[in-house]
């Protein structure tokens, strides 16, 4: 084999060529990447910036009681931090690998790394007891746990030792092992396929659901996809019913006591009369919390989903919690509720369906702000959006030609179907929040 000449260390890439014939190789061996500043007042400006940026993560990491504003606030700041820091070959370098993370997350998961380092406690297990325990070859697992370690989901202690962290546990409950089953097995063949799908569309905004990446993907619509695919919709399904756990609810910051003394007079009957309708509402989660916040809220709360998913849910008789199946793109069968909520819904629908179920919910509701609808999804900022929301959109978009919106954008959409927004209610500019909605006067 012929030798290969030293790579120009001022070159961010280097193709290499074989000797003898001069062409290139057909493997690319990139270098690591290293911070070269252009100037040294390029060199003064990147410390200038960062020294700024540490004086906000003081303030903001010292204010006694921190909001949720706040602790949003310090991420991004400690996000600019990071960008202000590394050179743009380190910044490409850290987005272009996180697919080769997420794999290695995934090959520990399935081996059962994070479990076994859990059942441990504080003590720490070496190299060759994990991959005895996990059936891997210990050298290949040497490999993955640096990955592992480098992520902060658990502790290297010393050479080829182990130990379970904070972070550690949220892979092995239901809430982190759904939720990284989901972007993995079920989320990841769209988002391989999204590039290639959105050019043979010529870069036109999706509009259906069965022209998505997922479906290009997949051969299926994702509904569809996950009815004929029962371990997908297992996972999926989990991850719903479990995502939300530890996070705050619409109800925490939406001012639903007012709702409650405006119509504890209206409903006589706490057992006939219906008090809130959850549409899509998955398994009724989110209707048990707040009852469990609210116990003594007037009349009935009503879960609505789809036949085989509401077969799941459980309430005891004492709950005031009932199950109804039904399909959003039908009429609303309950009429004149004072409250119907739709909990991240909507954004899994281009705008032509989401007209479709909020009309059906529009003519439902009893006129001059009698009945309410609580749209609980993000709003999104019109200018530099979190990088959250901003990649959530993009999912939705390659999932099911859905879409996060603007405050903009939800009011248009919400004009058309016949409806108006009256409130908005947001604990973090850009995330999520609660667009309280009316019927518009005269419909």
């Amino acid at each position: 084999m012929a030798k290969r000449e030293a790579a120009d260390s001022t070159d961010p890439c280097v193709l290499k060529k074989n000797k003898t014939t001069d062409t290139a190789e057909d493997d690319l061996i990139p270098p690591v990447p290293v911070f070269q500043a252009d100037s040294i007042e390029a060199m003064n400006d990147q410390k200038a910036k960062a020294l700024a940026l540490i004086e906000q993560i003081k303030d903001t990491i010292t204010v006694p009681n921190r909001t949720s504003a706040d602790h949003a606030e310090l991420l991004a700041t400690i996000s600019r931090l990071q960008l202000a820091i590394e050179s743009p070959l380190e910044t490409i370098y850290r987005i272009g690998h996180q697919s080769w993370q997420k794999a290695s997350v995934k090959i520990a998961l399935d081996l059962g790394v994070f479990d076994k380092l859990v059942a441990r406690g504080q003590n720490t297990l070496s190299i060759n007891e994990l991959a005895s325990i996990c059936g891997a070859n210990a050298v290949f697992l040497v490999r993955i746990m640096r990955v592992i370690v480098a992520l902060g989901l658990c502790t290297q202690t010393e050479i080829e030792e182990y130990a379970a962290n904070e972070k550690t546990k949220i892979m092995t409950v239901p809430q982190g092992i759904s939720s990284f089953k989901s972007w993995f097995d079920i989320f990841t063949p769209a988002a391989l396929a999204l590039p290639s799908h959105m050019k043979s569309q010529h870069y036109q905004n999706p509009t259906t659901s069965t022209t998505s990446a997922f479906a290009s993907a997949t051969g299926s619509e994702f509904w569809a996809h996950l009815n004929k695919t029962p371990s997908h919709a297992e996972i999926f399904n989990d991850f719903m019913a479990t995502r939300r756990q530890g996070r705050r609810n619409w109800y925490d910051y939406y001012p639903i006591e007012k709702d409650i003394a405006a119509t504890a007079d209206s409903i006589k009957n706490s057992n006939d009369d219906v008090f809130l309708v959850d549409i899509g509402g998955n398994r009724g989660h989110d209707l048990i919390n707040l009852k469990s916040k609210y116990p003594h809220l007037p009349g009935k709360l009503i879960l609505q989903d789809l036949p085989d998913v509401v077969a799941n849910a459980s309430f005891t008789p004492d709950s005031g919690i009932e199950a109804m199946a039904h399909d959003f793109f039908t009429p609303q069968p309950i009429k004149h509720a004072p409250l119907y909520t739709l909990r991240a819904i909507l954004h899994d629908w281009p705008s032509s369906t989401c007209h479709t179920i909020l009309t059906h919910i529009a003519a439902a509701m009893a006129p001059a702000g009698k009945s309410k609808l609580l749209i609980a999804e993000f709003i999104l900022t019109d200018t530099v959006t979190a990088l959250f929301p901003a990649t959530l959109d993009i999912q939705m978009m390659g999932l099911h030609a859905g879409m996060e919106r603007s405050e903009s954008q939800w009011r248009k959409l919400l004009m058309e179907a016949g409806l108006e927004v009256v409130g908005v209610w947001q604990e973090v500019k850009g995330g999520e929040g609660v667009l309280e909605v009316v019927r518009v006067a005269g419909d």
